[in-house]
């Protein structure tokens, strides 16, 4: 069974609809426009977490590089970014444990 939304379709139903029809409407232009937006901004985001990240870590501000590594996986990152922020992801890690390891034998 359809399960009642109040009258209100969902942005997929209306295009679902849409397309079906053979018509596009503003709506739907207007939709795929916000959605264009709103992936172009996370990966302006990303790719400013990615440089930011970069230069801590150049900085030996590794934790702190972590974070915007982590970051940039937590958004459904494309597979080049993805490898970089793995990558580096692991570096920050050897990084702090080898950190870690240094003040224990002092």
């Amino acid at each position: 069974g359809k399960i009642e939304t109040g009258g209100e379709f969902t942005e997929k139903e209306i295009i679902r609809a849409e397309r079906n029809s053979g018509v596009v409407s503003s709506k739907v232009r207007e939709i795929q426009m916000q959605n264009y937006l709103r992936k172009k901004e996370l990966k302006e985001r990303r790719e400013n977490d990615l440089r930011e990240g970069l230069r801590l870590y150049k900085n030996a501000k590794y934790e702190e590089a972590l974070e915007k590594f982590e970051s940039v996986l937590g958004t459904k990152p494309e597979p080049d970014e993805a490898a970089v922020a793995s990558y580096n992801v692991a570096c920050c890690y050897s990084k702090l444990n080898q950190e870690r390891h240094d003040l224990k034998s002092k």
